[in-house]
């Protein structure tokens, strides 16, 4: 090695160790950032958006892609947030993103993507981030056909509709989509290593029945996280279609 060569190594690791000193030993981390997409629908919002804060409590930064048809009603309950919304080609923008979350799901959205369909920039962006590989969790109560806003607003599709948004979110999930709950968005992203606010329990349901049958109507009614039956009493698959969908737990008695 020349001695221009080692003079030159001797010079770099003193202006590196000036540097590390003037810096306490200690290299900032870059900051986790995540593109989040807002389609048209408020179920959950309320719920996701107090899940992002605690994200971004927790040192996240986010961008943001909004459905014309939302932007008007998001764009003040997003100015906290210092989330800047990008505009461009859906490839330009996952470039900048390993990261997407979807706070706001909808029944179409769900839909457009269950079946490959890029027409709009939520879904354009979506189909790239499959191909890409990027990680992409989604709050599923806009597109459940039993989440609990949906059912306190009365809106419960026929058996059919219902079937066919489940098939969506299932594909969804097959495509390796992470689905959570809005009100479990921020420990969906992060895990057990955040203290995310809990999710609302519903009540447990003991020993409803003993005996005869346990049909769609009932289990419709049910507000519980867990329902218990004898083991005489014979179950509907509506019902049983309707238990699984809403994440009911059956024990039997």
């Amino acid at each position: 090695m020349s001695i221009d060569a080692v003079l030159d190594r001797i010079l770099l690791d003193l202006l590196s160790d000036r540097i590390i000193a003037r810096m306490g030993g200690r290299v900032p981390a870059k900051p986790r950032s995540a593109l989040l997409l807002f389609a048209e629908t408020d179920f959950g919002l309320e719920a996701a958006l107090e899940q992002l804060q605690q994200l971004r409590d927790a040192g996240w930064a986010f961008e943001t892609v909004i459905a014309p048809e939302a932007r008007q009603s998001l764009k003040d309950r997003l100015a906290g947030f210092g989330a800047a919304e990008v505009e461009g080609k859906a490839g330009d923008i996952l470039d900048q993103h390993t990261t997407i979350l979807v706070p706001t799901l909808s029944i179409s959205l769900a839909a457009k993507v269950a079946l490959g369909i890029a027409d709009d920039p939520l879904s354009k962006i979506l189909q790239g981030g499959l191909e890409r590989g990027v990680r992409i969790i989604a709050a599923r109560d806009g597109g459940c056909p039993n989440g609990r806003d949906r059912r306190a607003r009365g809106l419960l599709p026929n058996a059919a509709y219902q079937a066919t948004m489940s098939g969506h979110l299932q594909r969804l999930m097959d495509y390796g989509i992470e689905l959570s709950w809005a009100a479990r968005l921020a420990v969906a992203v992060e895990g057990d290593t955040l203290a995310a606010a809990p999710p609302i329990a519903a009540p447990k349901l003991i020993a409803a029945r003993t005996e005869g049958v346990f049909g769609l109507r009932e289990a419709r009614s049910l507000n519980a996280t867990e329902l218990r039956l004898g083991h005489a009493v014979i179950v509907t698959p509506a019902a049983a279609e309707e238990l699984r969908a809403r994440d009911i737990a059956l024990v039997r008695e």
